[in-house]
């Protein structure tokens, strides 16, 4: 099971981080946070309660928001 991505993003001139991750089934939520200098800029949380039927997860469609929110961040500093 994937529990996230950390990808460096140049963009003028600075770097910047961007965190993506799976809280769990007892806080079920994607967060990114993006940082720069260690410092966090932005935060998105996207829940995924509706993902979980009888305790059982849906880990392929959970795989699928963690990639793609944490895909949209990387472009959106990139653009």
């Amino acid at each position: 099971m994937l529990t996230g991505y950390n990808t460096d993003v140049s963009y003028g001139g600075e770097i910047f981080h961007v965190q993506t991750e799976d809280k769990g089934i007892h806080s079920p939520i994607i967060l990114s946070l993006v940082y720069r200098a260690g410092t966090i800029l932005a935060a998105k949380r996207t829940p995924y309660s509706n993902l979980i039927q009888n305790g059982i997860v849906d880990e392929a469609a959970v795989y699928q928001m963690l990639t793609r929110q944490h895909q949209i961040l990387v472009a959106a500093i990139q653009s």
